[in-house]
């Protein structure tokens, strides 16, 4: 588990370009705000996310080429995380599941907004 949270801290300190403001909530009303970062390659990037109750997350996240995907990311808690991702309108939305609850949230799409 150290491994894997060492692998994603180096890669948000590496091969980004450009953050896009990302927030969601659990169900039970945790809420976390935080970005997506993208990658130089294009194809996804590191998501960090802050709970308003001090844990902090990180993770990647990648979009296929209609536009849905998945984030994964690992908290200062323990906790995991996996959400699908859909950015097929001009807010994307990520569903899925962190630290065993229910979680829903919003992003910028960053390929999108760092194309114009």
């Amino acid at each position: 588990m150290r491994r894997l949270i060492y692998a994603f801290a180096l890669l948000a300190l590496t091969g980004c370009s450009g953050t896009v403001p990302a927030s969601g909530e659990t169900s039970d009303g945790e809420t976390f705000t935080g970005t997506f970062s993208r990658r130089s390659d294009g194809i996804g990037g590191v998501v960090l996310l802050r709970s308003d109750k001090g844990a902090s997350c990180e993770g990647r996240w990648n979009l296929d080429e209609d536009q849905t995907g998945s984030a994964v990311v690992v908290c200062s808690d323990g906790r995991t995380g996996t959400a699908e991702l859909s950015a097929q309108e001009a807010n994307g939305t990520m569903k899925g599941m962190l630290g065993g609850k229910p979680f829903k949230g919003t992003f910028q799409d960053p390929i999108r907004v760092h194309a114009k």
